[in-house]
């Protein structure tokens, strides 16, 4: 046989010997059976799981960020986890805030857009919801982390790096208080554990020997970027307390307040005091207001923020000249669902009415 009659023969075997792998689109999962030796506390973990895993989704964001080459478009990985009938979807803010389009894949294997309802970037707390309701999806049930101990197991379900429907095991380290929220009433509290928790982890649910959420996975203290044993989670009796929200709306701004120096220094404004708005959420009542955040980062005694957008000069006739005005205007704002808001924008002094009322419920009553 010639030298190439025997290179097409090879080539000809060759390509049969792939048609089957071209013609099978996805072979079938392989079924994993748990063997009968597991310890007491390895069943425990596996049957966790398998109870835990419906609940537990992937959120794929896409969202708009702000380069020094302009405007580009840029997609996300999270894990978050189904906690009413209605299909909300509990989460990391931070995960969302920023997202142009969310879409959250199921258990099922489905994926199913979903739409913003809630966010609190001080605490890392967002809520979702499906745009069309599941009711076959199962919902987890949520703890007590009033009632947690440093040592007690603490179990992660989430997709670090994509990598979806992974389970990591650990303890609660301690207890932390990063922060306080704007209005100063409820304190944000952290669980720290010593479960893996990597980039995609964020959001996504952590459960205690029961399968009950204690806390929803935020941040994490590394050197080299990946997991080295410091995780925090935000715990769930500060979403629980967020996601009360009866007696106040959500708007959906993100602001800083800037003192009669700062306006003069920065926007040459001779003026006590102002919220200078730095994001308006996608999808949120101040979006639909028609407020606008910035888009031009600049820095004020070694703290980032962005020019550009809307200063809030009163909410409700309430100036916002200083932190007690603030307070005040919070106080004022309690039973209102819709809020008179005044801003400066180019110059000019506006106005718009911010609709919270469909914001203002208990989210955690079915």
């Amino acid at each position: 046989m010639k030298k190439t009659s025997r290179l097409r023969a090879a080539v000809s075997l060759w390509i049969l010997a792939m048609v089957p792998l071209y013609g099978q689109e996805h072979a079938s999962p392989k079924v994993r059976i748990p063997p009968d030796d597991l310890s007491g506390e390895e069943l425990q973990a596996v049957e966790l799981y398998r109870k835990v895993l419906p609940t537990v989704v992937t959120i794929f964001t896409l969202q708009k960020i702000i380069t020094r080459e302009g405007e580009q478009k840029q997609r996300g990985v999270g894990s978050g986890v189904l906690i009413s009938p209605e299909c909300h979807v509990l989460t990391a803010a931070h995960v969302v805030e920023d997202a142009e389009q969310i879409s959250v894949k199921t258990h099922d294997g489905k994926s199913r857009r979903a739409e913003l309802v809630y966010s609190e970037s001080s605490a890392d707390i967002a809520l979702l919801r499906l745009l069309t309701p599941a009711p076959e999806l199962k919902h987890a049930t949520l703890g007590d982390s009033d009632r947690l101990a440093v040592g007690q197991m603490a179990y992660v379900v989430g997709a670090p790096f994509g990598l979806e429907n992974s389970f990591s095991v650990g303890h609660i380290s301690g207890f932390r208080e990063f922060n306080r929220l704007y209005d100063g009433t409820i304190l944000a509290e952290f669980i720290q554990t010593d479960a893996a928790i990597n980039s995609g982890n964020s959001g996504g649910p952590v459960f205690n020997s029961k399968g009950e959420v204690i806390g929803i996975a935020s941040l994490i203290l590394s050197r080299s970027g990946g997991f080295e044993g410091l995780g925090f989670v935000v715990a769930i009796d500060t979403a629980k307390q967020l996601l009360v929200l009866e007696d106040r709306g959500w708007m959906g701004i993100e602001a800083i307040f800037l003192n009669r120096e700062e306006l003069a220094r920065l926007l040459n404004l001779d003026l006590e005091g102002g919220l200078l708005v730095q994001r308006v959420v996608t999808g949120s009542p101040a979006e639909k207001a028609g407020l606008r955040g910035g888009s031009v980062p600049a820095q004020i005694f070694d703290q980032r923020i962005l020019l550009g957008g809307d200063l809030i000069l009163e909410f409700n006739k309430q100036e916002a000249c200083h932190s007690e005005c603030l307070a005040q205007a919070g106080k004022g704002l309690a039973g209102l669902d819709r809020i008179p808001v005044k801003f400066l924008r180019g110059g000019k002094v506006m106005q718009t009415v911010v609709d919270v009322s469909k914001t203002r419920r208990n989210f955690l009553k079915n």
